[in-house]
């Protein structure tokens, strides 16, 4: 049997590159001869550096400001060329940079992506990739482009700090000041979900939970990106806000598409595309797949959603191994999907035990096609 195991992260809990041989394990021990591929993936969130290191193998750093602010070193890498970088803005404004008691997407700022930007432009970069997902940030973008020299003013013309709670005073947006470099440079943002800024599928409904706001943080943002849209159009920037892809990272794909001129793609199909998934496939008989939680954010464009389109045109059954899987969810190509946490566990523990347990149901699977031979 040959089997590809190609998970995304597990949030909190393992990265893609471990969740992979943590299946792979369990495939080989419930089948020693089994031909075993470990390929670890992303979205355009974090991890997409590591899992696109072969595209991109010179690794750079940078000092940059976190989401709240706070000096960090950042990565970015550039091709064996040089002549292109790819950003993950994940490394600056990621979630996985805050701890929960300080998250806050009203004091949260993209301000550091811009600066990776920037030193992808110094570099000598001809084009950018930005990979977009897993941000604390949920401020449409503001902070990246006043970091690339774009300039925010209230009411009284006075310069506003980029953050999400700033943004419902915008008024007025200077573009002309931002880096010049960014007119011949072309940009692509690697999006990890597909869905609009504004609206009930937006930015700040979907995802403002998970970095820390609450009910009043979500209308508040809400209001405050629909005034940077207007002023972006404003400004003589055709972009809304309702396209798809613009509400990725708290509307950062809104940001790289409005400030920088860059497009906006489904990050899974780029990745699997860079990594040549299709050609693999073809030649094997199952893939495992796994996600923190298969529900139904994942058909919005994530990587597990890719994976049961090129599943499904191979032919070759694709099983989702899941932190949590919401009853309900059906995926055309997503042959089944398994909850890998015991019921009634502690959050901690089914984090601590995430290795064992998808090593266990990988062996299960592998046990149960097998034996249909």
């Amino acid at each position: 049997m040959r089997v590809i195991c190609a998970p995304d992260k597990f949030k909190q809990c393992c990265t893609a590159a471990e969740a992979a041989r943590a299946m792979a394990q369990g495939v080989r021990a419930a089948l020693p001869s089994a031909q075993v591929t470990e390929l670890p993936l992303a979205d355009g969130g974090e991890g997409t550096l590591d899992v696109l290191a072969g595209a991109f193998p010179q690794r750079r750093t940078a000092r940059v400001r976190d989401a709240l602010g706070r000096e960090v070193e950042a990565a970015f890498a550039l091709s064996a060329d040089g002549r292109r970088a790819l950003v993950e803005s994940a490394q600056a404004c990621g979630l996985w940079r805050i701890e929960e008691p300080d998250r806050d997407p009203l004091r949260a700022s993209t301000f550091g992506v811009g600066q990776l930007v920037a030193a992808a432009l110094d570099a000598g970069a001809g084009e950018l990739l930005v990979g977009l997902g897993g941000s604390a940030t949920s401020d449409g973008g503001m902070g990246m482009a006043a970091a690339l020299g774009a300039r925010f003013a209230d009411s009284n013309g006075n310069q506003l700090a980029p953050s999400g709670g700033n943004l419902h005073q915008v008024r007025s947006i200077d573009l002309s000041t931002i880096d010049a470099r960014l007119k011949r440079t072309r940009v692509r943002a690697l999006c990890d979900i597909m869905s609009p800024m504004l609206g009930e599928r937006g930015a700040s409904r979907s995802y403002v939970v998970q970095k820390g706001g609450t009910t009043r943080t979500m209308h508040k943002l809400e209001e405050g990106l629909a005034f940077l849209s207007a002023n972006v159009v404003k400004a003589g920037v055709r972009v809304t806000g309702l396209e798809d892809g613009t509400g990725a990272a708290g509307g950062l794909g809104f940001g790289v598409k409005a400030f920088l001129g860059g497009e906006l793609e489904a990050g899974a199909d780029a990745v699997l595309k860079t990594l040549d998934f299709r050609r693999l496939a073809a030649a094997c008989e199952l893939v495992l797949t796994g996600e923190g939680s298969f529900d139904p954010q994942t058909g919005d464009g994530k990587l597990v959603a890719a994976l049961a389109v090129e599943a499904r045109a191979a032919g070759v059954p694709l099983v989702v191994l899941a932190g949590v899987v919401q009853p309900g969810v059906e995926l055309p190509g997503v042959t089944a999907a398994f909850g890998i946490s015991p019921y009634g566990a502690r959050k901690q523990d089914c984090f601590d035990a995430a290795p064992a347990n998808l090593a266990r149901l990988a062996a299960s699977v592998v046990r149960l096609l097998n034996s249909r031979k």
